[in-house]
């Protein structure tokens, strides 16, 4: 690309963040000081772009500076539950690419943070800790490496093998990692057509169409999955420019959505709440003339605005002519023609603030839970299975996600606390088998349920009174306590008598057995940090207690190691690595 497009890139993100640029650190005698705000005002146009922000929020987020290593900015999207992080270069010349060091610099940078290695970044980024150990420690979050930069060529072989590498090992337990590599074409091209891209104009073939004319117009029927493939083959992820949610990535209803196409094609339109689409025109063409059997329709400027997940799934399915021409999919196209200018914004707010159903809404139907429930509730202890802001977990109160999470790790099998971790909703998802099943179902007692959870309490107050010991929020030792809790709780409902637990014709006392949890607790903590180091010395602690087989393989060993009685434990610290085993 010529230097005139790069001198057009330079003016308009300049006048775009600059203004909203920390430039503290920067000394206007630097003569450097025009490429260094370029090279971060790149960084803010990463997270504009990427993250469909606020050009504030954007500019606010750049973190560039001594000891940043290589993060230039980070931004977590509460909308996208997604955290960006950031590498830019300002290339003057136009050419070439980022340096292999350097890119191998941030993928070091985003392993220390995501190992919540704190101290080893600087106060812009110590400034945003909150945020990234919130993002960091959470189920669901995804992260985006995003490497920007004005040279005209594509990433290098190493560049692009350091991020793979780092990618790969990311999403060893769960694909939540993806990176994107933008050069100086990609960034005038998102410049030249806006955030949203280029508009899009759809044809639209509607089965079984009707219409409305007012207050505004708008069409309804049913569109064919080959169709809506083909909506995402052309356009991608720019048909949800105006979006709240966009894309998700791989959740649970994605894979329903996905099991509906594989399983039941044919069940799909009964099953799926359907896609809303608004745009600037809607006219329906004479094809058909007035039958509304069919009705084809010119669409210019769409958007879809709620049914992100539906489109997107649908367009990524692998045997897109296997299934998909008998799945049809409920649609509304939305005219905004003669509407005021608000009016397409509040449709988009308010198709996606209603309260969507989940698996667990359901689990309150199961008869296994209004046993456990009635169970409960003649010893005056609430049990509440349905979602409500307005409970409060107490002595005598705790909801089906402690539960759930309580017999996870009550159970003999780490697999199913590591279950608890990734993705606890998955123990809802189906009712009828396991892993919902092995932890619900007539051998389990409402007391059981209960003594359960006040055991994981203590344990989880045993975890959060390590952590104040720590003083900081930060580092593997902090790691191991926020990403093992659950194993770390399996280990000791296994390292106590659990018979107690079960067997409801015996007497137990919280109160009374407290102690004796805090200390089998003391010691797992003990065991498991010093193994992590052992056996995954500098991995993601994010995907080791994530993953089956490596969290199996640290629960067999410290139960083995656990064995021992916990008196004869030897004073020391919780996090002593340097102990012999």
């Amino acid at each position: 690309m010529s230097a005139i497009h790069l001198a057009q890139i330079s003016k308009r993100i300049n006048d775009q963040f600059a203004d909203f640029i920390d430039r503290s650190d920067l000394s206007e005698k630097d003569a450097e000081i025009q490429t260094k705000i370029l090279s971060r005002c790149l960084a803010a146009h990463a997270v504009f772009m990427r993250s469909g922000c606020t050009p504030i929020d954007a500019a606010r987020s750049v973190t560039d500076g001594g000891d940043d290593h290589g993060l230039d900015a980070i931004y977590f999207s509460p909308t996208t539950e997604k955290l960006f992080l950031v590498q830019s270069k300002w290339i003057k010349s136009g050419k070439g690419e980022p340096e292999s060091g350097d890119v191998a610099k941030f993928c070091a940078g985003v392993r220390d943070l995501i190992n919540l290695e704190k101290d080893r970044f600087n106060a812009k980024i110590q400034t945003q800790w909150d945020l990234i150990d919130k993002a960091v420690t959470s189920f669901g979050i995804r992260y985006e490496l995003v490497v920007i930069y004005t040279g005209i060529n594509s990433l290098a072989g190493p560049s692009t093998q350091f991020l793979t590498d780092l990618v790969d090992e990311l999403n060893d337990a769960e694909p939540v990692v993806s990176f994107t590599a933008l050069n100086q074409s990609r960034i005038y091209s998102s410049l030249a057509s806006g955030v949203a891209g280029d508009p899009i104009d759809l044809e639209i073939a509607l089965s079984n169409w009707g219409m409305t004319e007012s207050p505004h117009k708008a069409y309804y029927g049913a569109v064919t999955g080959v169709e809506v493939a083909q909506w995402w083959k052309d356009n991608g992820d720019d048909l949800f420019a105006t979006n709240l949610r966009k894309m998700l990535g791989t959740t649970e209803v994605n894979r329903e959505i996905r099991s509906t196409i594989d399983n039941r094609p044919d069940d799909f339109w009964y099953f799926n709440n359907g896609v809303t689409i608004v745009a600037k025109t809607v006219s329906k063409s004479m094809v058909g003339g007035a039958s509304r059997e069919v009705g084809t329709f010119k669409v210019t400027n769409a958007s879809v605005v709620n049914g992100a997940q539906t489109v997107s799934t649908i367009g990524k399915y692998e045997d897109a002519g296997k299934n998909l021409e008998n799945v049809k999919i409920p649609l509304r196209i939305i005219s905004l023609e003669n509407a005021e200018e608000q009016f397409g914004f509040e449709v988009t707010r308010a198709n996606n603030r209603q309260n969507r159903i989940e698996s667990r809404d359901f689990v309150a139907q199961d008869p296994e839970q209004l046993r456990l429930k009635t169970e409960l509730a003649i010893e005056n202890i609430d049990y509440n299975l349905t979602r409500s802001e307005n409970f409060r977990a107490g002595e005598k109160s705790f909801d089906l996600a402690e539960a759930t999470a309580a017999l996870a790790c009550l159970y003999p099998d780490p697999s199913l606390s590591v279950q608890a971790k990734r993705e606890i909703g998955r123990f809802w998802a189906d009712l009828s088998k396991s892993p919902y099943k092995t932890i619900f179902n007539p051998t389990v007692n409402g007391i059981t349920v209960y003594r359960a959870v006040a055991v994981l309490r203590v344990v989880e107050d045993s975890l959060d009174a390590a952590i104040k010991a720590l003083g900081k929020r930060s580092g593997r030792e902090y790691g191991v306590l926020v990403h093992g809790n659950r194993l770390i709780a399996s280990l000791v409902f296994a390292k106590i008598d659990s018979t107690k637990i079960r067997n409801v014709d015996q007497e137990f006392d919280i109160t009374v057995e407290s102690d004796s949890i805090e200390l089998a607790a003391q010691q797992v903590i003990r065991l498991m940090s010093a193994e992590v180091e052992t056996r995954f010395p500098g991995g993601f602690l994010a995907t080791v207690f994530k993953n089956p087989a490596k969290s199996k393989l640290l629960y067999e060993t410290c139960l083995s190691q656990a064995a021992q009685p916990i008196a004869d434990e030897p004073e020391q610290d919780l996090f002593d690595f340097k102990t012999d085993k």
